[in-house]
């Protein structure tokens, strides 16, 4: 509900909005700084040196796991968030993937590697109110169009959040505290995640980030709008996500 407050490109509406509405009012002065906060908004998120430097921190969290440490893992979780508009699913009998991909395509090279390890997929719709596909009946029919639908994935299919995510797929695979379980997401989401499932009683996870969006060390010298805005979306969404966990316990 409060996303549209962390989306960089409604920030900049609403800062808009606002100036308009300061004009309408003759509050010019006011008017004047909202604008003049939204263009340095905008070029600042445009600014890739900044948008890379605070969204990597979170990419970083993670190291990916040597082959050696993958193989010792009893199974693998994948968390959802990767299937594309639900509603285009249903309607075009097609699955959509979103920028996430990686993390579907972590999970079937994962099997190809291991194929008697378990693969876990956790989600069942990020919506606040659901309609189309949900993210089960999407994953399964990739599966089916890659013919794999005999292979040994499993379903966990209620949770709408990490925090679900973590209890719910506790709760179907019922651990052994000696196990390790390789934990698949992407690398912004990763320490929330972590923190989350180890809350959740998950011990000896084996964390494996994908989708990354920025480089390991350094940054490009570069103006993109596209790729700005779209680390700071990513950047907002976890680092609130972060807060909004501990402010309610779940980590």
């Amino acid at each position: 509900l409060f996303t549209i407050f962390f989306n960089p490109f409604w920030q900049l509406i609403l800062l808009i909005c606002a100036a308009m509405l300061a004009q309408l009012f003759r509050a010019y002065a006011l008017s004047t700084l909202l604008l003049g906060l939204g263009c340095i908004l905008g070029l600042l998120y445009s600014f890739l040196p900044f948008s890379e430097s605070v969204l990597r921190p979170l990419e970083n969290y993670a190291t990916p796991p040597s082959q050696y440490a993958l193989a010792e893992a009893r199974g693998i979780i994948v968390l959802g968030g990767f299937t594309g508009n639900s509603k285009v699913s249903a309607s075009r009998k097609a699955a959509q993937l979103n920028g996430s991909a990686e993390r579907f395509v972590t999970a079937v090279s994962l099997h190809q590697q291991f194929p008697d390890k378990p693969v876990w997929f956790s989600g069942f719709s990020g919506q606040l109110v659901q309609k189309g596909w949900s993210e089960d009946i999407t994953i399964a029919r990739l599966l089916a169009d890659l013919q794999l639908e005999s292979a040994p994935f499993y379903f966990e299919r209620k949770s709408r959040n990490t925090a679900q995510n973590a209890k719910y797929t506790f709760e179907r695979i019922q651990p052994n505290a000696l196990d390790k379980w390789i934990l698949v997401t992407s690398a912004s989401h990763m320490k929330r995640a972590h923190h989350t499932f180890q809350k959740a009683g998950w011990q000896n996870l084996i964390l494996l980030p994908v989708d990354y969006q920025t480089l390991q060390t350094g940054s490009q010298i570069k103006l993109s709008p596209y790729r700005g805005f779209n680390n700071m979306q990513v950047f907002f969404h976890e680092f609130f996500g972060l807060l909004a966990y501990r402010l309610t316990g779940r980590i």
